[in-house]
């Protein structure tokens, strides 16, 4: 009885070594992806003074991703939603963030490299880079798009 006690004992650590050195295996395999800001691909928006690269994931499939959105000097986004939340982080330049349905310059607030927003899944927004161009990056949980408020005028 012994025996079949040690036996089962030295059978039971063997597999959970195996088994915790599978998962060591798994962790090293996985690697930082590099992507030097060089090779990023922009693409059009529906603002002609914004572009947008993928960083992280796909917006269009379920699940996180990451962009960064540009904006030219002086560039402007009309009122729009997304139906995701949003986590928004200045990386370079004023980003000039305003909440409502109409495009309204003098509620414009600005946000400083660093500097992170929230916004809400279908809330509507705007923003400019009236300074200057400006970066920043947005996470969010897709699949998301991006809806024109209606009406929607930048004044």
């Amino acid at each position: 009885m012994a025996y079949r006690t040690m036996l089962a004992a030295v059978s039971v650590a063997c597999l959970m070594s195996t088994a915790i050195a599978a998962v060591a295996v798994a962790q090293e395999a996985a690697a930082p992806t590099i992507i030097p800001a060089e090779t990023l691909k922009w693409n059009p928006t529906p603002f002609p003074d914004v572009t947008v690269a993928v960083i992280a994931g796909n917006p269009t499939e379920s699940g996180m991703y990451a962009i960064f959105a540009k904006y030219r000097a002086g560039g402007t986004s009309a009122p729009h939603t997304h139906p995701d939340q949003r986590v928004v982080t200045v990386i370079s330049g004023t980003y000039y963030a305003g909440a409502g349905t109409e495009f309204d310059e003098s509620k414009l607030k600005p946000l400083q490299p660093g500097t992170t927003i929230i916004v809400p899944a279908n809330a509507p927004h705007y923003a400019s880079a009236k300074d200057g161009e400006t970066i920043v990056q947005e996470v969010g949980i897709g699949p998301t798009g991006t809806k024109i408020w209606p009406k929607a005028a930048v004044k």
